[in-house]
């Protein structure tokens, strides 16, 4: 299948906060509608299925291309079983004449196609037989729970491993599942380092309240002012593209810029070859086609964008920026961009939601939207930060990160940082994927403990996070 198209249906992904109660059936009545357009070829009615974040990313006449192009030559879906549904996304077998094509399918709130993707089929692997190895003793009632919600999760065929996490006030506990590396049999520990994805842009958003505490910048500075003469007037009505809406996603430019494509930019690392040349030249064409602070849309271009005119403020780079301002005065020391040379036996390394080894993201001019490196030692120190235990002046920057700058719906964004319920408490949150990883940092403020669960495989910890917050909210 060309790899052109499957990278557009694949941009369509959305973040997931959390799954929904009933929310399979939901996916599974549209996917009826979705086979029954497909076989009549009817792409009006296959487009109609789609919310809004899916029309954004795709045209009606980019889409019916795809269809007449790549799907419909395929023949009709002849059967499309259910093979797994976790956190909000279902994976169907779909069966056509001459081949079987994996169907990923999501929702967004108004219950229309947010995630629409055809992969190549892969059949799910069974679940482990064998005992998985655990540093988790089940000598407390804490250890039950962290169990209780760890255990389904790596006992999943593709799982490799996992850290988590807990802070309650000034204690911490630490767990370890499974391996660093599949068949290596090293248990992965608080040391682990793994790739935390998006949860790098509340590190950003740390940064942005840094400048802005300085009085280097303005949270409603336009972006054009830091950007070059050649970037076309980031604006829509003449009211212009700020910092601030770069960060809590409200800017209105899209999740991915459209210069990139598969040949430039691999699948298993899509962002190495994106560098500021690029992205400029990305922005000496874009036109916001929305007003700034209308929408909620997740965009990790507007994060990125927003890394590299931090950079340009600081004249640093990213990461220089990150240790000086952040993980330097709390004391992360195994957070940052790049590997230090002697800490890649520590590493654990990634694999995809199939269980097959996808290797490092390396990142350029998107390193604010997803670059960080951290352990779970490190993060429950971040986490604590944001509880209030911080030197004066970060604290004053982490406490502008939470100020709450967009509210709509279900999304409630600060700096960086999404609220969440995954029980009755409000609570901080991010989630983080890249090609191998999934992550999750949850804080409950007004009850001061925080969740942190590192995974080295691209199945979501979004479910396994939330049930543990939910259920330590109770917790006297």
């Amino acid at each position: 299948m060309n790899k052109a198209w499957m990278l557009i249906l694949l941009l369509l992904m959305q973040c997931r906060s959390h799954a929904q109660s009933g929310q399979q059936a939901k996916i599974d009545s549209v996917r009826q509608l979705m086979v029954s357009a497909f076989n009549a070829k009817n792409v009006d009615q296959l487009y109609a299925l789609g919310g809004e974040a899916f029309h954004k990313e795709l045209s009606i006449d980019n889409f019916r291309q795809v269809c007449q192009t790549n799907l419909f030559p395929l023949g009709p879906i002849n059967d499309c079983k259910l093979e797994r549904y976790s956190d909000g996304l279902s994976k169907y077998k779909a069966a056509f004449g001459t081949v079987n094509l994996s169907l990923l399918l999501s929702l967004d709130p108004k219950d229309k196609l947010q995630t629409f993707l055809f992969q190549p089929y892969e059949a799910e692997k069974p679940a482990k037989k064998e005992p998985i190895p655990t540093s988790n003793r089940m000598s407390s009632t804490l250890d039950s729970l962290v169990d209780r919600f760890a255990h389904p999760y790596i006992s999943q065929g593709p799982t490799v491993g996992l850290s988590i996490g807990v802070l309650v006030g000034n204690d911490v506990f630490y767990y370890g599942y499974g391996e660093t590396d599949r068949n290596n049999a090293k248990l992965p520990d608080e040391n682990s380092i793994y790739e935390i994805g998006s949860i790098s842009k509340t590190f950003t958003a740390t940064l942005l309240a840094n400048a802005v505490n300085q009085g280097k910048v303005k949270l409603s500075d336009p972006a054009n002012m830091y950007l070059p003469d050649s970037a076309r007037k980031l604006a829509y009505n003449d009211v212009p593209i700020t910092l601030q809406s770069l960060s809590n996603h409200s800017s209105g430019i899209p999740r991915m810029p459209d210069n990139m494509n598969a040949f430039l930019d691999p699948p298993t690392n899509p962002y190495v070859n994106y560098d500021d040349k690029r992205l400029f030249g990305y922005y000496a064409n874009f036109k916001p086609s929305r007003k700034v602070g209308d929408q909620y849309e997740y965009s990790n271009l507007a994060v990125g964008t927003l890394g590299v005119i931090l950079e340009k403020v600081n004249h640093e780079p990213y990461e220089k920026m990150l240790v000086e301002k952040i993980c330097g005065p709390l004391g992360m020391n195994d957070t940052r961009e790049f590997i230090r040379p002697g800490d890649s036996a520590r590493v654990a390394r990634g694999y995809s939601e199939n269980g097959n080894y996808n290797g490092p993201w390396d990142f350029k001019s998107f390193a604010a939207a997803g670059g960080i490196r951290s352990t779970a030692k490190d993060m429950l120190k971040y986490a604590a930060a944001n509880m209030g235990h911080a030197p004066a002046a970060l604290k004053k920057d982490i406490l502008l990160t939470h100020t709450v700058t967009f509210s709509q719906g279900n999304n409630k964004v600060a700096l960086g940082w999404h609220y969440i319920k995954p029980g009755q408490d409000e609570v901080l949150f991010h989630n983080g994927g890249t090609g191998g990883y999934r992550t999750y940092l949850g804080i409950n403020l007004q009850k001061q403990f925080a969740v942190v669960v590192l995974s080295n495989c691209g199945i979501s910890v979004d479910g396994l996070g939330n049930q543990l917050m939910k259920a330590l909210e109770s917790k006297p």
